[in-house]
């Protein structure tokens, strides 16, 4: 397989995680900057929204290929779900922790050590509020992936869609 017919492959796989992620980011981004506002959050710019959902949705086909996200395969359909819902939460709760923790680490004030300092100043209501809509948004991701998956795209399309 030549180069450019590999990066076309993987573009149209990465492609729907991708939008996906990317719009719902998006609003999330969104809801923290009209509701946190006066918190003194600050939101971040879309194309750190863009990088964010680049970044999950290649994580999230790389994990994909472990052999602990296949734990459950043989199993019905809604433990898979469970289980990757789950493993793919997790990863995002450290990716978020991470940047929440790089301005910290390499700041003016570097906390690296002063991990009071740190978790006093991230808000944790809106942290895992936040975190808990991830997590609702990874659940209905899974279940469409599995289901086209056990379907087919064709099949998929057609019950969407339509012919």
């Amino acid at each position: 397989m030549n180069c450019l017919a590999w990066m076309k492959k993987e573009g149209l796989r990465v492609l729907p995680v991708f939008l996906f992620f990317l719009f719902f980011f998006t609003v999330i981004n969104w809801t923290e900057t009209y509701l946190f506002e006066e918190a003194g959050i600050t939101p971040f710019r879309f194309f750190e929204v863009f990088l964010a959902a680049a970044l999950i949705a290649k994580i999230i086909l790389v994990v994909d290929h472990l052999p602990l996200v296949k734990f459950f395969r043989r199993k019905v359909l809604i433990y898979q779900i469970l289980w990757k819902t789950a493993v793919y939460w997790f990863i995002l709760l450290l990716v978020r922790l991470l940047i929440r923790f790089i301005p910290f680490l390499f700041g003016e004030r570097s906390a690296l050590f002063d991990f009071e300092l740190v978790f006093n100043e991230i808000n944790w209501r809106l942290f895992i509020s936040i975190q808990s809509f991830y997590l609702l948004l990874l659940f209905i991701f899974e279940v469409f992936e599995g289901l086209v998956k056990r379907v087919g795209i064709g099949e998929a399309r057609r019950i969407f869609f339509g012919k």
